[in-house]
């Protein structure tokens, strides 16, 4: 099969690639329909050194995606050769003390979906998952809904984790589809003040769409400030999605003393330093985020009830053979890029 393979840093191209195969009984043999660039997968682009783990090239990434189900193993009883699905990327245990407490995002065994050393991605014409993994859509639901049913889960997760406190003035700091989304489920959950950053002058603007009350680039303002100015107390909540720790410096600034930073974001460096005095003072806690946990059919759920509209984020569709434009432009934002994505339709 053709897939889309990562070779070194900044080095992609398309390869023949084994099949995969069906080996346990439970197993379904996928085939792409269209799979999106996460900010995880341009990490492995853009270095060979992600939080302190060397990445294992050549590897086959991706995790978001939405497939049409080839062939079944004997034990399948849910889905069927034909259908279309959405895919939750992470593999759990289910035995592990973690999966008994319910913790299926920090399983002892996880594997994922596209994670260089752990298990081929997506960005191929062929993968397998097991069926546990796979949800139908629904006939009305597009493929690229499907897709972006993964990262709303995220977005959704970090909600779950933030509680009521998500209700009170937050700030996103990160504007990709995660933090849109984030937004969006957050508008929907009756937050009314929201405020929002980017590097990207696009992201900044698409959050305004997204629902945030205010938004701008930290590279043409002092955001800190300018959000204390409206409102000088500061912010229940804020959600860092950047990774980015200049960020993170910005949301020990603009939180409340007593208030929540959650980490979302996943720095490239192994070790990040914080404001230790100002966090201190404030006794700000800060909850970090591991993927997402029993969030992906309350994702698809929200999508198919158009109680949220995701496709929008959407906007720069690839062939597979221009797997090395559609790296580039998503990781150095380029063309007001939301998110890229590879169409393997052929269509």
């Amino acid at each position: 099969m053709k897939a889309v393979v990562q070779a070194g840093v900044r080095s992609v191209e398309v390869r023949d690639w084994p099949n995969p195969v069906i080996e346990r009984g439970d197993d379904v043999l996928l085939r792409t329909t269209v799979a999106g660039l996460c900010g995880s997968d341009l990490h492995y682009f853009v270095t060979d050194n992600v939080g302190g783990e060397r990445v294992a090239y050549p590897a086959v990434v991706g995790h978001e995606c939405a497939a049409v189900v080839e062939a079944v193993g004997p034990a399948v009883t849910r889905v069927r050769p034909g259908d279309r699905v959405a895919v939750e990327p992470a593999v759990s245990c289910g035995t592990c003390d973690q999966c008994l407490a319910g913790r299926f995002n920090t399983c002892r065994n996880i594997g994922f979906l596209g994670r260089p050393g752990e298990k081929d991605g997506c960005f191929a014409e062929f993968f397998v998952m097991p069926e546990r993994n796979c949800f139908r859509l629904p006939d009305a639901m597009t493929p690229v809904e499907g897709m972006l049913a993964e990262p709303l889960s995220i977005a959704l997760h970090a909600l779950n984790l933030a509680g009521g406190r998500a209700a009170g003035p937050l700030a996103v700091l990160g504007t990709g589809p995660i933090g849109l989304c984030l937004i969006m489920a957050a508008k929907m959950r009756g937050a009314a003040e929201i405020f929002a950053t980017d590097r990207s002058d696009a992201r900044a603007q698409a959050a305004i769409r997204a629902g945030a009350l205010w938004s701008s680039n930290p590279e043409r303002a002092d955001v800190a400030r300018e959000i204390l100015a409206r409102r000088a107390l500061g912010l229940d909540t804020v959600f860092e999605i950047s990774g980015d720790p200049a960020a993170m410096d910005q949301a020990v600034e603009i939180v409340k003393p007593g208030g929540l930073i959650v980490q979302v974001g996943i720095p490239i460096e192994e070790r990040v330093g914080l404001l230790s005095r100002e966090q201190r003072r404030k006794e700000i806690a800060i909850q970090h985020v591991r993927r997402q946990n029993l969030c992906f059919e309350t994702a698809l759920d929200l999508l198919a009830r158009r109680l949220l509209d995701v496709a929008w984020l959407a906007t720069h569709p690839f062939a597979p053979a221009e797997a090395h434009a559609a790296f580039t432009t998503a990781a150095d934002r380029l063309d007001g890029v939301l998110k890229a994505s590879f169409d393997f339709s052929g269509k």
